[in-house]
């Protein structure tokens, strides 16, 4: 069987910023639920919604929502370490045993809850129309310039980054460097073409998808929670 797409919710139960930030209560809802409200409400009718976890707890949430989150995911791939790439192929060896497989991925991350109903879909339409990409990130214009930034060598720093037509960038006026922007968790798309297994989540061709500065935002701190309460009141 083929279905169009496979959106994917990741939700370790162990969080280092915030214990149990995916199930930590904001107003009405535990945080994951409103990605899983999110998920339900994508129109593509060929879709199957999974949440990747290595928790009971939220597997139970999920199957509120009839999101499937069979089986848990393996400790192996559930580390501080875990790459995306792990949990996405494990995702799909889960349905090749169910002979379904999938054209296209999105990985909606419970991190970043706030998500317009227009971008939802708007995204994935802009993104299976361009036939030519490998995949797409949401993005945000970056709060501090990244040719500014150094990394310890030693004794020494160097600079993360250089802008080759500028002598020492990193001295420049941040208006005479190019504008950056940082990829957010909002919404990140991939193509499958049917395949049981990736060899890369974002391939060479990256295509962008702009969002505004509350979808830009990720729960990493009990300030954000504060930010995310009054967005959701």
């Amino acid at each position: 069987m083929q279905k169009n797409l496979l959106v994917v919710i990741p939700a370790r139960a162990k969080s280092k910023s915030i214990k149990n930030k995916n199930i930590i209560k904001i107003n009405k809802n535990v945080l994951i639920e409103y990605t899983f409200i999110n998920a339900k409400q994508i129109k593509e009718k060929s879709k199957i919604i999974h949440c990747t976890t290595d928790s009971i707890k939220i597997q139970k949430i999920a199957k509120k929502y009839n999101i499937n989150a069979l089986p848990l995911r393996p400790g192996k791939f559930s580390g501080d370490l875990s790459r995306d790439l792990e949990f996405v192929n494990h995702t799909l060896k889960i349905y090749k045993k169910k002979k379904i497989y999938f054209n296209y991925g999105l990985i909606l991350r419970p991190t970043n809850p706030i998500r317009k109903l227009s971008s939802l879909n708007t995204s994935f339409s802009k993104f299976k129309n361009n036939k030519l990409a490998d995949s797409m990130k949401s993005i945000f214009p970056s709060r501090k310039t990244p040719y500014k930034t150094w990394v310890k060598k030693g004794k020494y720093i160097k600079p993360v980054i250089l802008f080759s037509s500028i002598n020492e960038s990193y001295n420049a006026p941040r208006q005479l460097l190019p504008k950056t922007y940082d990829q957010t968790g909002t919404y990140e798309y991939f193509k499958i073409n049917y395949k049981s297994k990736i060899e890369s989540i974002s391939g060479k061709k990256i295509m962008y998808f702009d969002v505004s500065k509350e979808e830009s935002l990720d729960i990493d701190n009990l300030n954000d929670i504060k930010v995310l309460k009054k967005l959701k009141s």
